[in-house]
């Protein structure tokens, strides 16, 4: 792994770790909508001032915080927007590196069990399992945009060449053609 990836790993797990230490609080917890709606504004803010590859790690954190503030106050596991959780990881694997769900995925299933959001329900406990179920798809999406992503590069690079080939040939022409 590069250093850039290992970076987007450590900020996103240390985001969870964050909100997972706003939902335990019990006087913080009450404010969980408000820091959505503050982190929500940020992300407007920062769009307009970072640049695109500093804006995808903000949005990813933001994101990831902002889901998981609201399904913790919407229910955890049980809540109806827990698909959310889903979605992020597919989200991330495309915005930033394809292995960002596989070490995140484990993140969220810690988050949820530790943060005594199963209540007393062990069906709840199937609901943590969405997390391994999910993440190899998002993986390989990741993967599959990325190589996407490089091809549309490299075909931009080839169009590049031909032009300055076709240029080369008409020069040449041109220059056989005042030698006659």
């Amino acid at each position: 792994m590069n250093r850039k990836v290992v970076l987007h790993i450590v900020t996103l797990l240390t985001a969870t770790l964050l909100t997972y230490f706003w939902v335990t609080d019990e006087t913080l917890v009450d404010y969980s909508l408000q820091l959505t709606g503050i982190l929500l504004l940020t992300l407007i803010l920062s769009h307009r001032l970072l640049k695109t590859s500093s804006f995808k790690l903000v949005e990813s954190v933001v994101t990831t915080v902002s889901v998981l503030l609201v399904t913790s106050s919407s229910g955890g596991l049980s809540s109806p927007l827990f698909f959310l959780n889903l979605l992020l990881l597919f989200e991330l694997s495309l915005l930033l590196e394809p292995i960002i769900p596989v070490v995140l995925s484990l993140g969220f299933i810690f988050f949820y069990f530790y943060s005594h959001q199963l209540g007393n329900s062990p069906f709840l406990l199937v609901t943590l399992f969405s997390f391994p179920l999910m993440t190899p798809l998002a993986y390989f999406f990741g993967k599959i945009y990325l190589k996407e992503e490089h091809q549309k590069v490299e075909i931009k690079h080839l169009e590049n060449k031909i032009e300055e080939l076709k240029e080369e040939i008409i020069e040449e022409e041109i220059s056989n053609d005042s030698k006659k």
